[in-house]
């Protein structure tokens, strides 16, 4: 009788153990996909829900997926948090996907989601690899509700300096010997304080007259979908070429001084041409649109021509008066007459021994020219720039 009971108690046992081991792979069978989720790391969560992994009980809520931060510093950094809430009745999963650029990154706490729990999305944004002006990045977010599987986060706004100067470079075209001209110039400032310009430095004061005004923002010329026109103030200034310059390119770098306390100065560039329909020049290597002769290689030799026409031509005499830097070597020909025409050929060489360095027109230039004198009143004197490297 007791070996019967305990027969009996035994089979009953082990038939007890096997319903549950049964019920247990049910139920992990038809939430396999949660039970998963709950033990796997943040990459296979990534990995999962990238592979289209969707739970129709998740349900992703989010107000709003785009966040205007305004205008900000080129070397600042700011960061946004979006808020995405599972209104579903199952976990939501949350990875992110991919980043529009560098310059933005996205971190999710946490990225799986209980039912009525909220994950803070942290948007970071810098300007360190974009350009000034409209910024407008974000990432993707890819999520495992089947109604929201990408969710789009984004940052938009306007990155500039403190003081912007439109346009940097300042050119005068073409402008005859003994003619004045009058270009206008205006600076943008993006701080409270009005913005407040002092006089320019600039060695040749004879040549150029500088005058700023200030003017309001609605009158600065800025346009809507031009991020200038978010600028607190502006000052227009007016730059005078006056009558004096030699013949051929100039090119002069000035700085203003500003009263912003994150930007003290600002730089701006002033070139042209002084040309006359009495004096042309030629030869390889000169490029008549800048003015410039340059060389191809360090060491070497280049030779134009001035050529003089007019009734005062056949009079017409040239001397070399300045070479910067003084080790170029040149040589000016004697005159050659051709029917109304004379021309003078010049060379002008480079040593192989040069020092070494940036020659000509660029701002972090030596300066590299050779001024003519002329006996012409209208013209007197003729300045041909230079532009080469040496290396070693």
């Amino acid at each position: 009788m007791i070996r019967t009971l305990i027969t009996v108690v035994l089979a009953s046992s082990l038939f007890g153990a096997l319903l549950g081991v049964g019920g247990a792979y049910r139920v992990m069978s038809v939430n396999a996909w949660q039970v998963e989720s709950e033990t796997q790391s943040y990459e296979r969560l990534r990995e999962t829900a990238l592979k289209q992994a969707v739970n129709p009980n998740a349900k992703a809520q989010i107000e709003t997926t785009t966040h205007y931060f305004g205008v900000m510093d080129v070397k600042a950094a700011g960061a946004h948090d979006f808020y995405i809430k599972n209104v579903g009745s199952e976990d939501l999963i949350l990875v992110v996907d991919r980043t529009t650029c560098s310059c933005t990154g996205i971190d999710i706490t946490p990225t799986r989601v209980a039912p009525g729990r909220t994950a803070r999305c942290h948007l970071k944004y810098s300007a360190e690899q974009a350009a000034t002006g409209k910024f407008s990045q974000g990432g993707i977010v890819r999520t495992n509700d089947p109604e929201k599987r990408e969710i789009y986060l984004g940052v938009e706004g306007v990155f500039t300096n403190p003081v912007v100067v439109q346009p940097g470079a300042v050119h005068f075209s073409r402008v005859p010997p003994g003619v004045s001209r009058t270009m206008t110039i205006r600076f943008y400032g993006f701080e409270d304080e009005p913005l407040e310009l002092s006089s320019p430095a600039w060695e040749n004061r004879e040549h150029f007259d500088f005058h700023w005004e200030p003017v309001a923002v609605a009158e600065s010329g800025s346009t809507d979908s031009n991020y200038l026109s978010l600028a607190k103030s502006v000052v227009e200034g007016t730059i005078t070429l006056k009558p004096g310059l030699p013949v051929g390119s100039f090119q002069d770098w000035f700085q203003v001084k500003t009263n912003s306390p994150n930007q003290s100065s600002v730089n701006f560039l002033v070139s042209g041409q002084i040309t006359s329909g009495n004096v042309s020049i030629s030869g390889t290597g000169y490029n008549s649109a800048t003015g410039i002769l340059e060389f191809r290689s360090a060491a070497g030799s280049r030779e134009i021509v001035i050529r003089f026409s007019g009734v005062s031509a056949s009079s017409a005499s040239v001397t070399i008066a300045t070479v910067e830097p003084r080790w170029l070597r040149t040589n000016l020909s004697l005159p050659r007459d051709a029917g109304p025409t004379r021309s003078f050929s010049l060379t002008i060489e480079v040593p192989e021994n040069a020092p070494t360095g940036n020659y000509g027109l660029s701002g972090d230039g030596q300066q590299a020219y050779v001024l003519l004198e002329t006996n012409d009143e209208t013209m007197p004197s003729v300045r041909i720039p230079l532009q080469f490297v040496v290396g070693r």
